[in-house]
């Protein structure tokens, strides 16, 4: 066996769209990292379809989200039908421009999204070693040590790579996992599913996802970018002769099976499949230096598009925690707050997909099919409860307010509507909401994901509405000292609900205007205050009036 040394910081394994994500986060946060993966090509087939409006706002941040745009379908809600009898429509447009700029599911086959990533890895000065297979996994000392051999050859050469950090995103079936012995806990679903890329020559609107509902369980439809449509049904466990087949023929047959529909013709398959689904998820995150993300950790019902969505979150969540660690500017503590954080929320999404796949969507129990087509469907059809729909499907909601990262700071002594104001807005351990405000001095109309595009965290420190000369002072000494501190980690903005800069202020840093104070109200604030946001756009701590000591202690639990 020959052995060939390597050093790096971080060995990725598996370049799928998660490990794709975390190769491009880790090196745009300044690490040097190696991507391997078993496949000799990326993936042809067009797999996991939906991305939700809150890995859009990742894709922002990460330079991506043009060309995903451009690339992808916009699918502004769901359809569903009693054969042609329409008996709900659920709206991504009860997310309002205040909640974020994409109130829509992009549909983007996986093939795409692997490319656009893939590119933006290139940009970086990254690239994907192919037919690379992981063979075994040792640690020592604070190092990783991964034997990697070419894939699918006899060959006993063994090149050993060693790294401080290795991060299995290498799908359901991790070889990571496995090598680590990480019990991958959870069921498998006894229903089968079939599903087909194919053309359809009928005139059904392309800016929904479409599903008839019947006491068979579900067919549903997605428009394709290509000008597709991907079908999904179950596979018809009532007939042994068709309850595997997954061709044009079983698909025409299902399709007036569900529907109705004897005019329309399918055509064209460009990729068909059956599966099954599981529900499955491991226990712990980390073993060592070694961490799993994505599929490798949980997996769950395809329906929903929660699946590729929650991995890609996974990634933006450890990547700048861990370049903090490797350059010497967090404690390694800090990496706890990974599966603290991320953990609770696959776990809540695979919950949630399992009773709506299998308590709604595939049931057979009379009693369930007769709860959903009596009760909850009528419920769904109220705007508020769409409203909750659309932040639940987009992982808009997804939030960290239980992480031992998140800390706000209420003041008792406020008047009654300035504590409902601050309660109402966003809390700590929420994503930052984008807020429209303008800069200086250009005056320029802009936003707070906008002004967070990079790598760095940010410092809000609001002005409040009636502040004075004091109170301007004491803001611009403690962005002065913070910077000082924190330079290359923190930038500070403050936030002025002004038209133009106070001549009082004496602060020549990144200063946003809010002439109306519409980001003053949509932050709760009202007098000064301050809200220090994560490279990952997560608020870490809220402050009203602003504490600089409970700032700095804050700052000092983070950096080193």
């Amino acid at each position: 066996m020959s052995l060939k040394e390597v050093d790096i910081d971080v060995l990725v394994v598996g370049a799928g769209p998660v490990g794709l994500a975390m190769a491009c986060e880790l090196i745009r946060h300044g690490v040097r990292c190696r991507v391997v993966d078993q496949a000799a090509e990326p993936v042809q087939t067009s797999r996991a379809l939906g991305i939700q409006a809150r890995t859009l706002e990742v894709f922002e941040n990460m330079g991506v989200i043009d060309k995903a745009l451009a690339a992808g379908t916009k699918a502004k809600g769901v359809t569903i039908y009693d054969r042609d009898h329409v008996i709900l429509r659920i709206s991504l447009q009860h997310i309002r421009e205040k909640d974020s700029q994409y109130p829509f599911l992009l549909i983007l086959p996986q093939s795409q999204t692997e490319s656009i990533l893939n590119d933006r890895l290139h940009d970086l000065g990254g690239k994907v070693e192919r037919s690379r297979e992981l063979f075994d996994i040792q640690q020592e000392n604070g190092v990783v040590i991964a034997l990697v051999k070419a894939a699918e050859t006899d060959s006993s050469d063994l090149e050993e790579i060693r790294a401080r950090w290795l991060i299995g995103c290498d799908g359901a079936s991790s070889r990571v996992r496995k090598v680590l012995e990480i019990p991958f806990e959870g069921t498998t679903a006894p229903e089968a599913w079939l599903l087909a890329d194919v053309d359809l020559n009928w005139d059904r609107t392309r800016e929904t996802t479409h599903g008839w509902f019947t006491q068979d369980g579900l067919l549903a439809a997605f428009p394709l970018p290509d000008g597709q449509w991907r079908l999904f049904a179950p596979a018809d466990l009532g007939n042994e002769q068709h309850s595997s087949e997954t061709s044009v023929a079983g698909f025409q047959r299902l399709l007036v099976q569900y529907t109705g529909d004897t005019k329309t013709t399918i055509s064209n398959p460009t990729w068909m499949s059956n599966f099954k689904v599981n529900y499955r998820m491991v226990k712990t995150y980390r073993q060592g230096q070694v961490f799993l993300a994505g599929d490798a950790a949980h997996i769950h019902s395809p329906f929903g598009g929660q699946g590729m969505n929650t991995g890609i979150q996974d990634a933006y969540n450890l990547a700048w925690k861990l370049a903090l660690v490797l350059q010497g500017k967090a404690r390694e503590s800090l990496l706890n707050t990974y599966q603290e954080e991320r953990l609770p929320i696959a776990r809540y999404v695979l919950q949630g997909s399992q009773t709506t796949t299998q308590g709604l969507i595939v049931t057979q129990n009379p009693v369930l099919r007769w709860l959903r087509d009596r009760l909850v469907i009528p419920l769904l059809q109220l705007d508020s409860i769409q409203r909750r729909l659309a932040q639940e499907a987009s992982e808009l909601n997804i939030n960290y307010r239980h992480s031992s990262l998140s800390c706000s700071d209420l003041q008792t002594r406020w008047n009654l509507r300035d504590q409902v104001n601050w309660i109402r807005a966003p809390h700590a351990g929420d994503r930052a909401l984008p807020g429209k405000c303008l800069s200086y001095p250009a005056g320029d109309l802009t936003n707070l994901h906008q002004v967070f595009h990079g790598a760095q965290s940010h410092l809000l420190l609001f002005s409040g509405f009636a502040p004075t000369d004091k109170e301007y002072t004491d803001l611009a000494n403690l962005a002065s000292k913070v910077e000082a501190l924190l330079n290359r980690c923190v930038k500070m903005h403050i936030v002025i609900a002004s038209s133009t800069k106070p001549m009082q202020l004496t602060w020549n840093g990144s200063i946003l205007l809010d002439p109306q104070g519409e980001l003053h109200t949509l932050y709760g604030i009202h007098q000064r205050s301050l809200y220090f946001i994560r490279p990952d756009g997560y608020i870490g701590l809220r402050s009203q009036p602003t504490d600089e000591k409970h700032l700095l202690d804050y700052l000092n639990k983070i950096f080193i």
